[in-house]
């Protein structure tokens, strides 16, 4: 009997480690900078031309645990529009749009502030302040010519929420 069931048990285990390691083999989650196969001097020529794409790898709310991105979740970067398509996890204050069942982070933008400083050793910080988004105060990225990235987010009426994930040229 407990032969049985030890063959079982084994045999059970066995089939959730190859069913875990199917899924996570097909999971569109690992995103990696292998897709920003750039060279630095494309990654820094679109960040100066105001043609990027920030892709996320990484959601990191203020309260709760940071997760792996489970889909395609970008921001894209025009001379004159940000398409921002983000999930958003956190926690909503009053006066939030809560029952719209959207998320604050899925729109696009065409009056917005944009500043650019660009800093030592291929870094940039570039904050985008949308004017026709009243959820959003601003988007916060820090990003490298090795490709490497980072968003924070600052909202109205809901905590803030950070991305981590990487950049790459527009084509």
């Amino acid at each position: 009997m407990k032969i049985r069931y030890s063959a079982i048990v084994l045999r059970s285990l066995v089939i959730a480690f190859v069913a875990i390691s199917t899924i996570y083999g097909c999971s569109s989650a690992k995103h990696s900078n292998a897709d920003a196969s750039a060279s630095k001097e494309e990654t820094t020529q679109a960040i100066n031309s105001d043609r990027w794409v920030f892709v996320v790898n990484q959601v990191m709310p203020q309260t709760g645990r940071s997760r792996a991105a489970t889909s395609r979740y970008d921001v894209r970067n025009y001379k004159d529009t940000v398409v921002v398509q983000l999930p958003y996890f956190g926690r909503a204050y009053s006066g939030a749009a809560i029952m719209d069942n959207t998320s604050p982070l899925n729109f696009t933008s065409t009056d917005f502030d944009r500043v650019k400083d660009e800093g030592n050793n291929g870094k940039w910080n570039i904050t985008i302040k949308p004017k026709d988004n009243r959820e959003v105060q601003s988007l916060n990225f820090t990003l490298y010519d090795n490709g490497s990235a980072q968003l924070n987010v600052q909202l109205t009426n809901r905590s803030p929420i950070s991305f981590s994930g990487y950049v790459r040229v527009m084509k």
